[in-house]
């Protein structure tokens, strides 16, 4: 048998997506080891694992990549792959008419610069006292998912267990993409919290009041939520109290589309004093 991470590479997936397709019931481990969680894949599943992905190359969601798995017929199998056909053709209809569209745009000389603007809802919250696992890093921002894979399995193999989903603070005063200065962060279930590797550590937050919002949409456009809340920060009398942070409730490994992405962003602020 194979542990997780040799078998994501076998069938080149990420573990975070494997771990992902088991919980849709996709592709499940033979074995699960119940004194550490690890996970174990045998070589007869990596035939499954690549047609679960060359089917998402064809563009079929996990519910109808469920569906092709878990039946016989092939009638059935044909029909579906009609069907898609035909979706990805109105897709290719679609484009070529936003094609249209931007060069429309360009010959009536439309200014393509200035957006619309979005619309946030601030909330001002408690956050309580939570712990973590973090990891410093200076990396691609590109690559990303790859750390954040690679902290999920650092927790698996140190029997730690999480409670949550990834967050990541930015500390580069300006953008630069190839040499990001950022902290990953998981939320875990309080144990034994001491410091057990050089590479990444077990923390508690400590509890704060967060102003927050949540940005739906691509991450390219993520820059306005961070906007508002900065605005609302200033016109309401607070200030900063740590750096803030972005929290992905929704993003890469689920079955969507970047318009569908969901991230919290959180400010940690107090009030300013009275002058």
């Amino acid at each position: 048998m194979y542990t997780i991470s040799r078998f994501s590479q076998l069938c080149k997936m990420s573990a975070r997506m494997l771990r992902h397709y088991d919980k849709e019931g996709l592709l499940r481990p033979v074995y699960i080891d119940i004194t550490n969680g690890y996970r174990y894949y045998e070589n007869s599943q990596l035939e499954m694992a690549l047609l679960i992905k060359k089917l998402r190359e064809y563009k079929f969601s996990l519910p109808e990549i469920k569906t092709i798995l878990q039946t016989s017929d092939r009638k059935l199998f044909v029909r579906l792959i009609h069907l898609k056909m035909n979706e990805l053709s109105k897709e290719i209809n679609q484009y070529r008419q936003i094609i249209t569209e931007m060069q429309e745009m360009i010959e009536k000389k439309v200014d393509l610069i200035q957006g619309e603007r979005r619309s946030y809802d601030i909330l001002l919250g408690m956050r309580k006292e939570v712990s973590v696992i973090s990891q410093r890093l200076q990396i691609n921002i590109a690559d990303v998912d790859k750390y954040i894979d690679s902290l999920y399995d650092k927790a698996e193999e140190s029997n730690i267990q999480l409670h949550g989903v990834p967050s990541v603070i930015f500390f580069d005063e300006e953008f630069s993409p190839d040499h990001s200065d950022i902290e990953l962060m998981i939320p875990i279930i309080p144990g034994d919290e001491r410091d057990i590797s050089t590479e990444w550590q077990i923390k508690k937050l400590p509890e704060k009041f967060i102003a927050t919002t949540l940005h739906i949409g691509s991450y390219d456009y993520i820059g306005y939520a961070h906007i508002a809340l900065e605005e609302w920060v200033e016109s309401n009398g607070y200030c900063l109290d740590g750096p803030p942070y972005e929290t992905y409730l929704k993003g890469p490994e689920c079955d969507c589309c970047a318009e569908e992405y969901v991230t919290q962003i959180c400010f940690p602020v107090i009030k300013k004093e009275k002058q």
